[in-house]
């Protein structure tokens, strides 16, 4: 089934036991407790002329922990399978965590409010 909101990836990525209660916008405003992770997104539309019929969701979760939870990666990308994921990992020496990103777009239907 295809991701149709961003509501929807949230609550997908917020669905993993590791990341419950462990997930906010941009940023947190207090020290976490690794794993945690935040998301972004940005988005453009599309369509005709005079209607853009399509948001184009550009999505990108950040994921924080130490070691590298490799099987936490796996239950991000198993949650998102039906989205093409660019994924990649760097260690930040100074936090001494690792940072691992998954970034994916997709398609959010906008409701045609012209007569």
């Amino acid at each position: 089934m295809m991701i149709h909101s961003t509501e929807e990836a949230i609550a997908r990525i917020e669905a993993i036991p590791e990341l419950q209660n462990k997930l906010a916008y941009d940023h947190f405003t207090e020290p976490q407790e690794l794993p945690f992770a935040a998301y972004t997104y940005k988005f453009r539309t599309g369509g005709a002329d005079d209607y853009k019929g399509v948001q184009w969701i550009d999505f990108t979760l950040e994921v924080y922990s130490n070691p590298r939870d490799i099987s936490l990666e796996r239950k991000i990308i198993s949650a998102l399978a039906d989205v093409e994921i660019d994924s990649d990992s760097t260690y930040i020496d100074d936090e001494r965590m690792y940072m691992t990103y998954f970034r994916f777009i997709f398609p959010y239907k906008l409701t045609n409010t012209n007569p």
